[in-house]
């Protein structure tokens, strides 16, 4: 049931059908023109459509008349219209030189049309599923095509429409069974004498003993094929980052089927090639490696990574000295500008922040430490009052997974009755306690005042400081 809502939600993206459409169902009373026809019911309030059925007789088979009476019984049973035409077919193949299939293939649309524009309806919708399709791209590889041909059935072509092309055989069928819904058995169906019916009948058997799901396999190619080419024949801006991507798991040495791919770039791209401003996501890609997307990129990691830096830190800052945060930021406690002046080393491949103390109420017997953020925590803002961390993080759009490696900067007392305080959320926020300086300004502050600086990595993804 959920490949069925992950097929229809995708039908809907593909805009086959849009809202106030008039659309004629090519019905032969067989399970895919059935099943069509109930598709097009539950959608029918949603895209407010008009539908009715067209039954093309061929006048090929002796049984043809259990057939209408099939189809104008199920037209009374659902209270749709029903339009009959009726072909000579044999005569048609005689006189033009043509071979039974293609000659009905041929009147069969040809009779579609003309009552399409008689009824002044927009779509023809036909039944052709997956299945079909396979069998499309086998037939034209074995007969000889070029790359074109490879492409199978259109989804759309002018006015015809298949909108249950990615739906397999064998889940109409089910799904037809599940609501107890006759339909019309087509006995030539099983006969091998066409070429079609010869590689549904004998091919498919012998390829389902190597891959049962060599059906879905052969469709996923066509799909690709497809993606590649847009109306002009060449590769669009999203094809072309598609490739890039999947250049990018081949340098990273990720082995995943073309599905997971298409999943995975779906999620992180939008239509146009770019990347989507939706935050964090993470894909498992087997052996031992995650992609990680956040807003700003992603990337590969190993799953060992990913366990290491989820081990939690708490770090003292020791007077006049310097710790490093996951090898990427560096907070430094200074007692008075004397020592500032003394101690502080500046490395060149840092960006610093420079924060003064607003009052002196860090004594012997408070400390300042370093540690990941936890949940509940808030900082207390100038103007503000007080506002979660959390929520400030998700503001900045700081990754769900980088949230956990952010250095949140506390000023913790012995005495358990004080309440301790956050200074800072790394380089990003400031406490009402501190206030943020420019290094050639801390001459003009008294030598009493205490200093604290946080540095970061240039190469990081700079965030805008507050």
């Amino acid at each position: 049931m959920n490949n069925f809502k992950e097929k229809i939600r995708d039908l809907r993206k593909s805009e086959l059908i849009k809202k106030g459409d008039k659309i004629l169902i090519a019905f032969s009373g067989g399970p895919d023109s059935v099943f069509l026809f109930f598709l097009l019911s539950f959608l029918k309030k949603e895209y407010e459509l008009k539908i009715s059925l067209i039954y093309v007789n061929h006048n090929l088979r002796d049984d043809v008349e259990n057939d209408l009476e099939f189809v104008e019984n199920f037209s009374k049973e659902n209270k749709v219209k029903i339009f009959i035409e009726n072909l000579d077919v044999l005569e048609y193949c005689k006189k033009n030189k043509k071979s039974v299939e293609l000659g009905a293939r041929e009147l069969r649309y040809k009779v579609l049309n003309e009552k399409l524009k008689e009824l002044n309806f927009d779509k023809i919708a036909t039944g052709h599923n997956l299945d079909d399709n396979v069998e499309t791209l086998v037939f034209r590889l074995l007969r000889g095509t070029s790359v074109k041909g490879l492409k199978g059935i259109p989804a759309k072509r002018e006015n015809i429409i298949r909108p249950i092309l990615q739906f397999e055989k064998i889940e109409i069928l089910n799904y037809l069974k599940k609501i107890d819904q006759n339909y019309i058995v087509d006995y030539t169906n099983n006969e091998s004498n066409y070429s079609r019916n010869y590689i549904r009948n004998e091919v498919f058997p012998m390829f389902s003993k190597i891959n049962k799901n060599f059906k879905n396999k052969v469709n996923d190619l066509i799909l690709e094929i497809n993606e590649r080419e847009n109306k002009f024949g060449k590769i669009n801006v999203k094809n072309k980052k598609k490739d890039e991507f999947v250049k990018f798991l081949n340098e990273n040495d990720v082995e995943i089927s073309r599905k997971k791919i298409d999943q995975i770039f779906y999620s992180l791209f939008d239509n146009f090639g770019n990347l989507k401003n939706d935050g964090e996501k993470e894909f498992n890609l087997g052996k031992n490696k995650i992609l990680k997307k956040n807003y700003f990129g992603y990337k590969i990691v190993e799953n060992e990574e990913k366990n290491l830096k989820n081990q939690k830190k708490f770090e003292i800052i020791k007077k006049n000295q310097s710790i490093e945060w996951y090898n990427s930021k560096t907070i430094s406690f200074f007692e008075n500008i004397l020592e500032f002046d003394n101690f502080f080393v500046e490395k060149k491949d840092f960006k610093y922040t420079f924060l003064i103390f607003e009052d002196n109420f860090v004594s012997d017997k408070s400390k300042i430490i370093v540690r990941n953020r936890e949940n509940g925590d808030r900082i207390w803002l100038r103007n503000l009052g007080q506002k979660k961390i959390k929520k400030i993080l998700i503001d900045k759009k700081i990754s769900k997974s980088e949230r956990e490696f952010v250095p949140i900067v506390e000023l913790v007392f012995e005495d358990e009755k004080k309440e301790n305080i956050i200074l800072t959320i790394s380089d990003i926020k400031f406490s009402k306690f501190v206030k943020k300086i420019f290094k050639t300004d801390i001459k003009n502050f008294k030598n009493s005042n205490k200093i604290l600086v946080i540095g970061r990595k240039k190469w990081q993804t700079e965030i805008k400081m507050t």
